[in-house]
């Protein structure tokens, strides 16, 4: 098959149940959805009907590579898997984010994505070597934890071979079970549990080849434009951040093709335990032990390294926790019920106890390796509505919630889940301003006057940047929902991209076209920032498409917990609230103002959504989407199938 640059050309299928392979080639997918979740998506729509559950053979577990992966393009190293997700309620399409070595590693070694469909007759794992795939049998791995897993095959095909893995979590089925890579890559939602239900218990990785780039001059040149953008940089939170615990960064452990680096580092205890550990997973245990113990001990390094070795979601884990918490305080369970110390969580005993039964679906943990929201309904006697105040409906984290930030409501009331690039566009550009109004100017360049002018040309107006208003916020949505899904086709890491705001020009506002120009280069498009946007919009109403076809009913289902509109005190759950828990925003003309107590308008957020609607091209009563905006983005092959379901205007 013909190379094109930045893409290998090919995709693997691989077929457990009849130990067969195929390639595919991947210009039939990348012309319109460039690769990442784009291609993914389309994948997943042509091969995963709605009727398929998470656990059948008939599912797809489909990996995917940007064109961008591979190549000297900074913090592109990162891929994404896509499948019918267990742990969401009901199961769904769903997604998850990647980074570290696996996806460069999957490149290079011939392929931009791979297709695992089928179930093995035993434990097995795949590999893949230039050009080559093996099944091989996996008995000796079973029942090992992520990082053995990884020992053993590193000691039978070579340390540089790169691997992802579930752990005892995902072997058994468990929800809320990750994928697992070198240093601390996860991908949640139960797509180890996908891995597990297939007897694949992981997937290894060797490939030589290097990729074709198309202008590699201009990429050096471009590399060193973005140096200059970037400026120190010393206002990006996730490399300033220190986390919380008795742990210190003892060196940083960056991805495949990463220049700076965030806090993904490796960490070493006050007992000299040393692992890798980046974001929520870090301190998910820190407010139980605080509170047993009056501070934060080893016991919350520790937890996070259960977590990691079980393959277990810490964000669901947390959720786990605090039900448990609050159901032992109301009475619903005890001690005897569930075979859990309940008064001492915050204990190593407590933690230990809990990963385990719910690795191994042992007694209660049987009900909790369920997830949250299906557990709480097991559970009953009211347990379910102790969950209301900080999970979505289909069981998701309310993190960088819509009660602050406004626009994020439309995130979380149009998606399967809360996509964190796009939550995280909105939250980092107010935490730089929230340094700005703390520190009279001092500590960062983000005054409300770069703030306006930048939401005005990435967001679409200055509005975007006014928190005390309903108005521009579906503009800046629809925007930033546009550009975070041509991100993740390309796909680039979170912390370094988009380049919306910068410290090394004057006026502080990033380039539109810079990702444009790094992808023209590297395969010899030419596209310029509307394009690629336009590519992300074509790509979020595939998404669209697959959720109505799945579940949804449009707008009566496009909505935010009810606990949004109840002006009840935060919870804090994310970095900004942990960073700025007066919750400063800023409002009309740069005054400041505090979302603290603070409801979303039920009014407000439902004028919102007819804007969303009209900017969209869909229906405004219904939510629907129209026949000739699916014509438009070249989305032809939705339109009978949803006509069919009467899901299409």
């Amino acid at each position: 098959m013909k190379k094109t640059g930045g893409w290998t050309g090919k995709i693997l299928r691989v077929d457990l149940t009849n130990l067969k392979t195929e390639e595919i080639d991947t210009s039939q997918y990348s012309s319109r959805f460039l690769g990442g979740i784009g291609v993914a998506a389309k994948l997943y729509w042509d091969e995963v009907t709605p009727e398929v559950s998470a656990f059948s053979p008939e599912n797809r577990l489909i990996f995917m590579t940007g064109p961008l992966a591979g190549t000297q393009v900074p913090a592109a190293p990162r891929w994404v898997v896509c499948s019918k997700a267990p742990m969401p309620v009901p199961e769904q399409y769903c997604y998850g984010n990647l980074g570290a070595y696996f996806g460069a590693e999957l490149k290079s070694a011939g392929y931009d994505g791979l297709i695992i469909e089928g179930k093995a007759d035993g434990p097995c794992y795949l590999w893949i070597t230039d050009g080559k795939a093996e099944v091989k049998k996996a008995g000796h791995l079973w029942k090992l934890d992520t990082e053995e897993t990884r020992k053993v095959i590193h000691n039978e095909l070579g340390k540089t071979v790169r691997i992802v893995t579930c752990g005892p979590a995902g072997e058994n089925r468990v929800r809320i079970a990750t994928l697992s890579t070198e240093i601390g890559g996860s991908a949640s939602a139960g797509f180890g549990a996908v891995m597990g239900s297939k007897n694949l218990k992981a997937i290894a990785v060797k490939g030589s080849s290097k990729l074709k780039v198309v202008h590699p001059t201009t990429v050096k040149e471009l590399r060193d434009y973005m140096k200059k953008l970037l400026g120190e940089n010393s206002l990006n939170p996730y490399r300033q951040f220190a986390p919380l615990g008795n742990s210190e960064p003892v060196k940083q452990s960056k991805c495949h093709g990463c220049p700076d680096g965030c806090w993904r580092a490796v960490y070493k205890s006050d007992s000299g335990k040393q692992e890798v550990r980046k974001c929520q997973a870090m301190f998910y245990y820190n407010p139980w032990d605080r509170k047993l113990n009056n501070e934060v001990t080893e016991v919350s390094f520790i937890a996070t390294s259960l977590a990691n070795r079980y393959g277990l979601d810490t964000m669901q884990l947390s959720g786990i926790v605090k039900l448990l918490e609050r159901c032992h305080q109301e009475g619903i369970l005890d001690e005897k019920e569930t075979g859990l110390p309940l008064s001492k969580i915050g204990s190593l005993d407590f933690i230990e106890a809990l990963a385990k039964k719910i690795s191994s679906r042992e007694g209660f943990g049987n009900i909790l390796a369920e997830g949250v929201l299906r557990a709480a309904e097991k559970i009953g006697k009211g347990a379910l509505e102790l969950t209301a105040t900080n999970l979505t409906k289909t069981g998701f984290s309310t993190a960088y919630g819509p009660k602050i930030f406004l626009i994020t409501a439309l995130f979380y009331a149009t998606e399967p889940r809360p996509r964190v690039t796009e939550l995280h566009e909105v939250c980092n550009l107010v935490l730089k301003w929230v340094y700005w109004a703390t520190s009279n100017g001092e500590s960062s360049y983000l005054s409300p006057h770069v703030g306006r002018a930048i939401a005005k040309k990435f967001w679409g107006s200055e509005l975007g940047f006014d928190f005390s208003t309903y108005e521009g916020k579906a503009l800046a949505a629809m925007k930033i929902q546009n550009r975070q899904f041509a991100k993740e086709c390309l796909v680039l890491c979170d912390f370094a991209w988009p380049y919306i705001d910068v410290e090394g020009t004057e006026d502080h506002v990033g380039d539109y076209d810079l990702e444009a120009k790094f992808l023209s280069a590297v395969t010899g498009m030419e596209i310029d920032g509307q394009g690629l946007e336009k590519v992300g919009e074509r790509v979020f109403n595939l998404q669209r498409a697959i959720v109505m076809r799945e579940r949804r009913k449009g707008r009566e289902e496009d909505l935010v917990p009810e606990n949004e509109y109840i002006g009840t005190p935060l919870e804090i759950t994310d970095l900004f609230s942990l960073l700025n828990s007066d919750l400063l925003m800023p409002g009309k003309d740069g005054e400041t103002i505090s979302r603290s107590m603070m409801p979303l308008d039920r009014e407000g957020f439902e004028k919102m959504k007819d804007e969303y609607y009209t900017l969209r091209g869909w229906d405004v009563a219904t939510g629907l989407q129209k026949r000739e905006k699916l014509r438009e983005l070249e989305l032809d092959e939705t339109i009978e199938p949803l006509e069919h379901m009467g899901l299409v205007k």
